[in-house]
């Protein structure tokens, strides 16, 4: 089953949280107590977000951390792979969309794979799919009426 890991579902939190205090200061123990989440995973997320430039770390006692973008231009892409390392692959080969070319996967079946193909178009159709999403979406009070077409055509 393909779900994100809880390092990018506390970014996702974090940033929520961050975007909803209007350009103030916020602090990682702040956050971590109003969500209930581990202060110390928190503080590492925090930290990988900040070396992505996606939030800025301020030091000292009235320190924290604020958005170093607007909400609406951080997509979701750009998260997970700030936190999953450059990751946002559903199968190892998915990251080579050239067919043409020997797989760096090790897989031992990429000269006859059957299912390739389809995970490529799955995995385009995700990762436009992650770049139309942004924090933007995540500050909404009530459910998004926002419906996101993903059309899979083999």
């Amino acid at each position: 089953m393909l779900r994100l890991t809880k390092k990018t579902e506390y970014a996702l939190l974090a940033l929520q949280h961050i975007a909803l205090s209007n350009g103030t200061l916020v602090s990682a123990k702040e956050i971590s107590d109003s969500h209930g989440i581990s202060f110390e995973l928190l503080a590492k997320v925090l930290g990988l977000l900040s070396k992505s430039k996606i939030i800025r770390s301020v030091q000292g006692v009235q320190g924290g951390y604020i958005l170093q973008e607007k909400p609406e231009s951080i997509t979701l892409d750009k998260v997970i792979r700030s936190i999953e390392r450059n990751s946002t692959n559903i199968v190892e080969c998915s990251h080579n969309h050239n067919e043409n070319i020997e797989s760096t996967c090790g897989c031992q079946t990429f000269n006859h794979c059957t299912i390739r193909h389809p995970m490529l178009i799955i995995q385009q159709k995700m990762d436009e799919l992650f770049i139309s999403i942004t924090i933007k979406d995540f500050l909404l009070n009530t459910p998004q009426v926002r419906t996101y077409e993903v059309e899979l055509l083999f």
